[in-house]
């Protein structure tokens, strides 16, 4: 009976071991590849560049309002400046080439390669692709019914919030403050009883 190499064996073992991370790394830039194309199918993309457009639309509605309804060619050319440095601190934090490889990260580490697969096997196929085309129209048409119904409820809810207001204000709030609406809710502070002016007794010692 021959008898086993103790060097062969630990050499055999080291070169398993040495399979086993590249394997691993294999499999896990499988489910990567995987994830790009299911984010890029997805256009999820369009999700950071819809909210940098909300915060530039909302910086142009806040100067034309202060403006009076129509801005200088000055005006114009100042909020322009603005915006871009706006963008400058935005992009680094929320762009897409900054958000990507965290949903790629999360995709690697929630879903198996199975999983990945059906997903793209789904997306890609007729009823994947209708759905994806679709659902912007869906969203966008719930997203007005929503709107009208909250415009609709506005003037009761500003009821609501005046009504709650009265007991929650202390009595001798200035009377040019002005009444609770959606669009104006103060902050939690300016709603909170100011202390009491006289200060505290001196705690009583120890009794004898």
């Amino acid at each position: 009976m021959t008898r086993r190499n103790p060097v062969n064996r630990l050499a055999l073992v080291f070169a398993l071991a040495l399979c086993l991370p590249i394997s691993a790394r294999a499999d896990e830039a499988s489910r990567r590849a995987k994830a790009e194309e299911i984010l890029t199918l997805l256009h999820m993309d369009r999700m950071s560049l819809q909210l940098t457009e909300n915060i530039m639309r909302q910086t142009t509605a806040i100067t034309a309002q202060k403006s009076g309804g129509s801005m200088t060619s000055a005006t114009q050319a100042a909020l322009a400046d603005f915006q871009k440095q706006l963008l400058a601190v935005i992009e680094p934090q929320i762009g897409w080439k900054t958000i990507e490889p965290e949903y790629v990260k999360q995709y690697v580490d929630t879903f198996t390669d199975e999983e990945l697969d059906a997903m793209l096997a789904y997306y890609k196929s007729p009823a994947g692709t209708a759905f994806l085309t679709k659902m912007p129209g869906i969203d966008k048409q719930v997203n007005l019914t929503v709107q009208s119904r909250v415009a609709t409820l506005q003037p009761q809810l500003n009821q609501m919030l005046a009504a709650f207001e009265k007991t929650v204000v202390p009595p001798a709030a200035p009377a040019s403050t002005p009444p609770l609406t959606l669009k104006s809710l103060p902050p939690a502070s300016a709603t909170t009883p100011a202390p009491a002016s006289t200060p505290p007794a001196p705690a009583k010692g120890p009794q004898q």
